[in-house]
């Protein structure tokens, strides 16, 4: 089960997804496409990395809350969900 956290949004541009600490992750392109998880600011993230979505994967990420997650082709979809260990 998921416990939503907000509203899907398009990735189009690198996005921090409300600072969320897990994010799902749907590619919806009609491509495999990279995903790439970076530290805000050009700082450094235990999280930081990228994986390739086949054309509709759904992940699920974990990260630091200002770690930004971005598409490499089109557009996927991301939504913040609830997290815990």
């Amino acid at each position: 089960m998921l416990k939503l956290k907000g509203a899907e949004i398009a990735l189009s541009s690198a996005n921090n997804v409300g600072s969320a600490n897990a994010v799902r992750v749907y590619n919806n392109t009609g491509a495999d496409s990279l995903l790439t998880v970076a530290a805000a600011g050009g700082g450094t993230s235990e999280y930081a990395g990228t994986v390739t979505l086949r054309t509709g994967q759904t992940i699920t990420i974990t990260k630091q809350p200002t770690d930004t997650i971005a598409s490499g082709t089109g557009t996927m979809r991301a939504v913040a969900i609830a997290f815990h260990y």
